[in-house]
């Protein structure tokens, strides 16, 4: 019994101590609570710790790094440097000197060149120098670029050829041909790219030789009349006529697109008299020589350019007004009936020929396969001719000329062409234009009277 006793033993101090409770005494409690806030306490301090550690590593890193990406800077620019004056000293026996900076720093000479009347001698120095500075990277070549002695190098004038020359460059220290180049290295490009467009934009200025023709629309301006007759009268009773001009001219392209032009043509203009009746006589051929002077009648005809004075066989009558005065002394009331006369149905005609010498400027408003100009210049006249003709069926005679008339004038040109080029140095030209007396064409008249002419020039001109 005894021994089941002490085999329930558990159970009875379980039941016996189920609802047994003891407070713990306070001071345990404190203790506890010390020990937790110093759990918290180091691990913040070794979270703290640790960043601490990670940034130094990164920091001792990143100077690490950074001394030595400069010290492989420093080094790259002192082989640079030392190389430069390796080649410095081979090249003491050289021809020329070629390149020389302000301070005297960098010399290179060429020991040989072949050939040397073909490519500038400092292209190839500094191609040598180009060949060293290849090797180094991009990155590398920006860092030395802000230094000193490297600007200096790099500001040297760029030569530049326009067209490809085969070049070999003889080493002085094994006396084998060690390179061959026809155009600079990917190092000058970027410096010498300003230079070569305006190389090639600044080319030189080139001659022309040229010729031109034109039928011209001639006629004339009225600006004031002091005579019996007005403006009116004259415009209702004269009207245009068909000419011609053409001659050689000589042009220099000043710029890409300028061009300045002088020349010599042969210019002829003038005006036609209408209302103008003209009869033949046949009496006139009917009588013997030594009568014949009778029936030849010495005229006068006013016209806005001039008095007209002429001798003729011909009865001339002004349909429209008293233009025409018969000077004769034998003259008389003629029956235009009479069978004797015979109507021709012609024409007077005024006719000037000028040696025209124009100083012409065109300038290129638009610049394409085609090409759009202005047009603008002044010219000088020289009177070579002054005819005054009579002109029926297939007849054309010359009858007087017009009294008065200036042996200069000068006009004004204005207009616009196309061009056109039809092979390499062959460019045909199609150019309307104006030009216009500046003066009167006769000072001694009382009308002021100023020739004009409008006309569409074709040209062709040849380059050289």
């Amino acid at each position: 019994m005894m021994s089941e006793s002490f085999k329930n033993m558990d159970g009875i101090f379980r039941n016996k101590l189920r609802d047994f409770s003891q407070p713990a005494p306070d001071s345990v409690w404190d203790s506890i609570e010390q020990s937790i806030n110093k759990q918290k306490v180091g691990k913040k301090f070794l979270i703290y710790k640790i960043a601490a550690a990670i940034a130094a590593i990164a920091v001792l890193g990143s100077v690490y790094l950074y001394l030595t990406k400069d010290q492989q800077n420093l080094n790259n620019e002192t082989l640079i440097v030392e190389t430069i004056k390796q080649q410095n000293t081979l090249k003491e026996n050289a021809k020329e000197n070629i390149v020389e900076t302000d301070e005297n720093i960098y010399k290179e000479e060429v020991e040989e060149i072949i050939p040397a009347n073909e490519v500038d001698q400092r292209l190839i120095a500094k191609q040598e120098v180009s060949l060293l500075i290849n090797n180094i990277q991009s990155e590398d070549i920006q860092k030395i670029e802000k230094r000193e002695n490297f600007n200096k190098l790099i500001q040297k004038q760029v030569f530049i050829t326009t067209e490809n020359k085969e070049v070999a460059i003889v080493d002085s220290r094994d006396q084998k041909v060690k390179s061959y180049f026809n155009t600079l290295p990917d190092v000058y490009t970027s410096l010498a790219f300003d230079n070569v467009a305006e190389i090639n934009n600044s080319k030189e200025g080139k001659w022309m030789i040229g010729g031109e023709f034109s039928p011209l629309y001639s006629y004339r301006h009225i600006t004031k009349t002091d005579g019996a007759y007005s403006k009116d009268v004259f415009n209702s009773t004269e009207s245009a006529v068909m000419s011609y001009t053409g001659g050689l001219n000589l042009q220099f392209e000043a710029d890409d697109r300028l061009t300045v032009q002088a020349g010599i043509y042969y210019t002829s203009m003038g005006q036609s008299l209408d209302y103008m009746s003209v009869y033949s006589n046949a009496a006139y051929d009917m009588v013997a020589e030594e009568y014949k002077d009778r029936f030849v009648n010495p005229y006068q005809l006013e016209n806005s350019m001039g008095d007209l004075a002429f001798n003729s066989e011909y009865v001339i009558v002004d349909e429209k007004s008293s233009r025409v005065n018969n000077l004769s002394s034998y003259k008389g009331t003629v029956d235009l009936k009479d069978p004797m006369f015979n109507n021709l149905d012609a024409e007077i005609q005024q006719s000037f020929q000028y040696v025209e010498v124009p100083v012409l400027l065109r300038y290129k408003l638009i610049d394409k396969n085609i090409d759009f100009n202005i047009i603008g210049g002044l010219g000088a006249n020289f009177l070579i001719g002054n005819d005054v003709y009579l002109k029926y069926a297939d007849n054309k005679e010359v009858i007087g000329k017009t009294d008065g008339v200036s042996s200069v004038n000068y006009n004004g040109t204005l207009g616009f062409g196309i061009e056109y080029p039809l092979m390499d140095r062959i460019k045909i030209r199609l150019e309307p234009s104006v030009k216009y007396y500046l003066n009167e064409i006769n000072s001694s008249s009382s009308v002021e009277s100023h020739p004009y002419s409008i006309g569409i020039y074709t040209g062709i001109n040849y380059s050289f």
